[in-house]
């Protein structure tokens, strides 16, 4: 067993004394033998139950961070950053079998304290200390280091790197987040020895911190451990100096604060990330944020601002960005910037025209764009509904509500039912086989 067991059984023995309790009574309270008591809090066996912890740190009233020495390095002290290698990889911790995707508590606590871990990484890698000449002599180290990153390795990674992002737009994330956390790890075990490399990993660390934030987002509703990797997938931009990496981390915080309630904060992250790209990005991600930026301004009612930015996207999107990767999360293009149109019209209160660009996005947008489509028929279906044509928004919303059964989008499942709820008064059939709908489709996810 390492030093970190034997500091969480130092810990729950401390603990337990200060209760008052024998081990043969602590172990009667949490179903286990004196003997297992014993070899735990000796270092013999480890604590390597989520559950089991979680238990313990109610029952002897710590904090469970601090039971299972996530707060410290291997010696017991409070962890320095230069010691956090030793959270390198949250399954070290975490006994796999213990935790499960369906499980929301597991599932949060999981990528909540695994954020961390990505988070010391990166900044052994590359951080920010005072002097920086310590910043040179740290990046002189590790480039001089023998490394396992060949070229071809590389070159998969990114194709893998790539490959989950494009995905997203179809995929589901109780599907996609594993693999995508997992590649996450293989990107964590090999970056300590890039060597050259180690931009490029970094900059791979930062599109998939982005991706897993999104998908907890969007898709999980786990706003707190989304704010993590999204800062992550930031810090990551700052570390190699890349304005595309930084900025688009910023434009999914601008939706993180605006869906979180915070639409103020989510204007300034907008703005932010336009300002970075005028440094020079890809011009698919200028188009993004400038539409991102559309929403946010449509949302504070500045019709103005918003067909601005939209025609900005258009602009941006008619240049050639061949030359380098795009970065972002799925797709956007000309029928995109269609859907936004239509989706910032219904937020200033124009719900005829609204419908006519939203009609003409679903009309285009590719049907392997599930995503997208989704929020169109959302879109749209507020739309018709705010319009007084209820029956025509609860059919939209029908037809969201038979795309979320596959992709289990937590953001649009809610906005469907937040629709019903100002509808189900009118009790049309076609209101009645939503509400039925969404009933059938919570009980089941």
């Amino acid at each position: 067993m390492n030093e970190r067991d034997t500091v969480v059984g130092r810990r729950m023995a401390e603990a337990r004394r200060r209760k008052g309790l024998s081990q043969l009574q602590f172990g009667d309270l949490i179903g286990r033998s004196e003997s297992w008591v014993s070899k735990v809090e000796t270092g013999v066996i480890r604590l390597d139950s989520l559950n089991l912890a979680q238990k313990i740190s109610t029952l002897l009233g710590v904090r469970l961070a601090h039971l299972i020495a996530l707060d410290t390095g291997a010696s017991g002290e409070e962890e320095q950053p230069e010691q956090r290698q030793s959270l390198k990889f949250m399954h070290l911790v975490i006994n796999p079998r213990d935790w499960e995707m369906w499980s929301e508590m597991k599932r949060r606590w999981f990528f909540g304290q695994a954020a961390a871990s990505v988070m010391g990484m990166l900044e052994l890698l590359g951080g920010y200390p005072a002097n920086p000449r310590d910043l040179g002599d740290r990046l002189a180290t590790t480039l001089s280091q023998q490394h396992r990153l060949d070229t071809e390795t590389l070159k998969g990674l990114e194709q893998a790197t790539l490959g989950y992002r494009q995905v997203y737009r179809s995929s589901s994330a109780f599907s996609l987040i594993g693999p995508a956390y997992g590649t996450l790890n293989v990107l964590l075990e090999l970056a300590p020895d890039a060597g050259e490399h180690r931009d490029r990993v970094v900059s791979m660390i930062g599109q998939m911190a982005a991706l897993v934030g999104v998908m907890l987002m969007l898709d999980l509703g786990d706003f707190e451990s989304s704010r993590q990797y999204l800062a992550v997938a930031a810090r990551a931009g700052q570390h190699i100096d890349d304005p595309e990496l930084l900025a688009f981390a910023l434009g999914c915080r601008a939706f993180h604060s605006s869906y979180d309630g915070d639409l103020r904060a989510g204007v300034g992250f907008a703005r932010g990330a336009l300002y970075l790209a005028e440094r020079g990005i890809h011009p698919v991600t200028h188009g993004w944020l400038s539409a991102v930026a559309s929403e946010m301004h449509a949302a504070c009612g500045e019709d103005r601002n918003c067909e601005r930015l939209l025609e900005e996207a258009d602009s941006h999107l008619q240049r050639d960005g061949s030359a380098r990767p795009w970065l972002g999360i799925g797709v956007f293009n000309a029928d995109k910037v269609t859907a936004y149109r239509g989706g910032g019209l219904m937020r200033l209160g124009r719900y005829a025209e609204a419908q006519n660009e939203l009609l003409a996005a679903l009309g285009r947008l590719d049907p392997a764009l599930r995503k997208h489509r989704c929020t169109a028929h959302i879109d749209l279906a507020e739309a018709y509904v705010r319009d007084r044509k209820v029956d025509d928004g609860a059919e939209h919303a029908l037809d969201a509500l038979q795309i979320i059964s596959d992709t289990r989008h937590a953001d649009s499942l809610k906005r469907v039912a937040r629709l019903f709820e100002t509808v189900r008064s009118t009790r049309t059939p076609t209101v009645r086989r939503l509400g039925e709908k969404l009933i059938e489709l919570k009980a089941i996810s």
